[in-house]
């Protein structure tokens, strides 16, 4: 089985994990991993239904940013030389664009540097009818 493959069943493993939870974790629920071009990536999709929006029916900014945090940190998981532990040491998101219930919202994660003491990882939120960008992210860690 090739690398990819072994990867992506690794990352849809620990989805399904984080869904079984009673912790924060299960956010994971919806979510499906559909690809990791390289190591420090990984794509989801995450259909948007009616637990994921605010009050004007669009899409909750806290759900947003509680992806960049937790999709961010399954990239990072993926690297080579991932760390033992990581804890977030900053975490930002901006919002271009709302994103309402129907659509499918495609989450791309990267490691874009991965250092002896901080990981920094960037995520992007588009939605997969027109490939729109609807909210970018930017998170970094402190690994060991």
């Amino acid at each position: 089985m090739s690398t990819t493959r072994n990867l992506l069943r690794t990352l849809q493993d620990l989805i399904t994990l984080g869904q079984k939870t009673e912790k924060f974790n299960r956010i994971f629920q919806g979510i499906r991993v559909v690809a990791s071009r390289k190591p420090g990536h990984v794509q989801c999709e995450l259909d948007i239904d009616e637990q994921h929006l605010n009050r004007n029916d669009t899409l909750h900014g806290g759900m947003l940013t509680a992806l960049t945090d937790s999709v961010s940190t399954l990239a990072l998981e993926t690297n080579e030389n991932k760390p033992l532990k990581s804890a977030s040491v900053e975490l930002s998101v901006s919002f271009l664009k709302a994103a309402k219930k129907g659509e499918t919202l495609v989450i791309d994660a990267d490691t874009v540097k991965l250092g002896r003491t901080l990981a920094f990882l960037s995520v992007e939120f588009r939605n997969k009818k027109n490939n729109e960008l609807l909210a970018t992210g930017k998170h970094t860690k402190y690994v060991t």
